[in-house]
């Protein structure tokens, strides 16, 4: 399959670069595609701002998917937010749990944060080991990003998969 960018090309003349990255030199475009046809390939575009442009041998199809792939690599994962209270039940607090479970899975980082209001904000220590004992609670291995920190009246750390 040709590239559909081939037919943006005005000149007559293009810089053709095999399939193994040589420089096949400056050829005609009729040629490049009699060349390219003889191997059973396509002609992908690789610069159309070049004087001449330059064209690559090679599959289309197979071209765009690895271009797809490395952006799909480079795809930041998101940092997800789960908020707990200092007086959170037991069994929401598992439930919480399993729900990072899932994002870790997905490869996501997550914040827990734990909301103090009021009186609770005197007791900083007794927050951070409600916040010690979730994260036991998570069974999938993880590691902490950052420290438990106090920022305004939330306590915040964040987790990724180990």
């Amino acid at each position: 399959m040709f590239d559909p960018n081939l037919k943006n090309i005005k000149s007559k003349t293009v810089r053709l670069i095999d399939s193994d990255g040589k420089n096949l030199g400056i050829v005609d475009i009729d040629e490049a595609y009699k060349i390219a046809q003889s191997k059973n390939t396509g002609l992908i575009v690789v610069s159309l701002k070049s004087d001449p442009v330059v064209v690559k041998i090679g599959d289309y199809n197979k071209y765009i998917y690895s271009i797809k792939k490395k952006i799909k690599e480079k795809k930041v994962s998101e940092i997800k937010e789960i908020r707990i209270s200092f007086q959170e039940a037991e069994g929401d607090l598992k439930r919480k749990a399993k729900q990072i479970e899932e994002f870790l899975q997905e490869g996501h980082q997550v914040r827990i944060r734990m909301i103090l209001k009021g009186r609770q904000l005197l007791h900083v220590d007794l927050a951070e080991e409600k916040i010690k004992k979730f994260l036991e609670m998570i069974e999938i291995p993880i590691k902490l990003t950052s420290e438990i920190k106090k920022q305004g009246n939330n306590l915040i750390v964040n987790i990724s998969k180990k």
